[in-house]
């Protein structure tokens, strides 16, 4: 019997291994491992990630959060042109897990600075 690992789940669109969560302007924690997704059911992006969060912002599930995230450099292939480094990025979204190590965030969307 396997476990469901969403680290490692559906193809990603974005991975990376740095990122801060805010929770009301606050700082709530950082991301060491992050992914992003598309929903199939709601066709928006939908965020897994690890790292350290404080746990007394549980009670703020299904609220609105927002992470500003640093994406992983894109593997060079040999024989190949060097592909640019994607940009830092914040994603906003309803908050829909979160423990000491875990966090998944659904419904997100590009925020606008």
């Amino acid at each position: 019997m396997t476990t469901f690992d969403p680290m490692r789940g559906p193809s990603a669109l974005a991975t990376g291994n740095q990122g801060t969560l805010l929770i009301g302007g606050l700082h709530a924690g950082t991301l060491s491992e992050w992914r992003i997704v598309v929903s199939p059911s709601t066709q928006k992006f939908t965020l897994f990630g690890q790292g350290r969060f404080l746990r007394y912002y549980i009670q703020h599930v299904g609220g609105l959060v927002r992470l500003a995230l640093t994406p992983a450099p894109v593997p060079t292939r040999i024989g190949r042109p060097k592909p640019k480094t994607p940009a830092p990025f914040v994603l906003e979204g309803k908050l829909f897990e979160l423990t000491a190590g875990r966090i998944t965030i659904s419904e997100g969307e590009l925020a606008r600075d």
